[in-house]
């Protein structure tokens, strides 16, 4: 007899992070033969696997599932950071739900604060058998996000870097996997070039309030930060971690588009340090920004539009797999 308290196990896996079906395929495989595997781990817990068919489609699975049981679910998000949007989406207010993430595919921004080792969250075993870690979370309106919230030239440079990386996919997929990551990242390099040679929005004027202060000013870009990594291999707020209740804000000063560049190429880096006349780096727990123009808003990979926005930090909202009892890592201390 099954044990009815014993973990629900619900991968939702993304097809379009895999370059070949037969890589896919022998995942879900692993993944059956784990659980089917009589193991004293496995042998008393269940597990389905669904194929997410478009953005958001696993929002209602996730629902479903965790509504219907009361166990817990342990939910895989089994692809990119696009995946892992829709899944802590879908599990979001969910009390009996866990969320594990697999990273598969070129864009695995989240987990890289765990570190850059992956294989140890494609570890079916690892991950099925693994702690939590209780996680913060962004709220942004109606959406949720784990790891950053960027305004102004670096959510265009992401907007347009996936509009690339999109079309040139087949391309990429076909080259070295060293080659086709570094294509990858340098369409966000060629993202932000081209917003600051085309754009006029560079200065463009915001009304920034973090907790009650007032930093309203012209910003080339406004980076709100829950993890300190994004865009492949960048890492601007390099001081943030997602497990210590505060949200990381840069905000980079309007400048002259030879002085964007000049900085930008260091700033998304980490060495927000060397322009301390430019860039300025808080912490706060509430921010909100405004905007007579449309702001271009990226949430963990998905972009928006608006004039009018609130960001908080939910405070360990989420517990996260930590496949062999991984932990947050801290890259650098803000010295406020």
């Amino acid at each position: 007899m099954k044990n009815e308290t014993a973990r629900f196990h619900l991968f939702i896996v993304n097809p379009i992070s895999f370059s070949r079906q037969a890589d896919m395929d022998a995942l879900i495989a692993r993944i059956k033969d784990y659980f089917a595997g009589g193991t004293s781990d496995a042998s008393e817990e269940q597990y389905s696997v669904h194929i997410s068919r478009f953005p958001r489609d696993a929002i209602r699975t996730i629902r479903q599932y965790a509504r219907q049981r009361q166990s817990t679910v342990r939910v895989y998000a089994v692809g990119g950071d696009g995946i892992l949007f829709d899944c802590l989406n879908g599990i979001a207010g969910l009390e009996n739900t866990e969320l594990a993430i697999v990273p598969y595919g070129r864009s695995n921004d989240f987990v890289r604060a765990f570190g850059e080792d992956f294989s140890r969250f494609r570890d079916i075993a690892a991950q099925a058998a693994a702690p939590v870690v209780p996680t913060d979370i962004i709220d942004c309106g109606n959406n949720y996000a784990l790891n950053t919230c960027t305004i102004g030239m670096e959510a265009y440079t992401v907007h347009k870097a996936t509009e690339l990386n999109t079309r040139y996919k087949h391309i990429w997929d076909k080259l070295p996997w060293g080659l086709g990551r570094f294509m990858y990242s340098f369409m966000f390099w060629l993202g932000g070039v081209l917003f600051v040679t085309s754009h006029s929005s560079t200065g463009q004027q915001y009304a920034v309030s973090l907790d009650g202060e007032d930093f309203s000013g012209g910003y080339t870009t406004i980076n709100i930060a829950n993890g300190p990594c994004y865009g492949g291999d960048k890492c601007a707020a390099i001081c943030a971690a997602p497990d210590d209740g505060l949200l990381d804000v840069l905000l980079f000063k309007s400048a002259s588009r030879l002085q964007i560049i000049r900085m930008g190429t260091r700033y998304i880096y980490g060495n927000y340090r060397e322009f301390p006349d430019y860039i300025i780096y808080k912490r706060a727990k509430v921010i909100t920004v405004r905007s007579e123009k449309p702001m271009v808003l990226q949430l963990d990979g998905e972009i928006f539009f608006d004039t009018n926005i609130k960001i908080r930090i939910i405070p360990a909202a989420v517990r996260i797999a930590a496949a062999n009892h991984a932990e947050y890592e801290r890259r650098a201390l803000l010295d406020e």
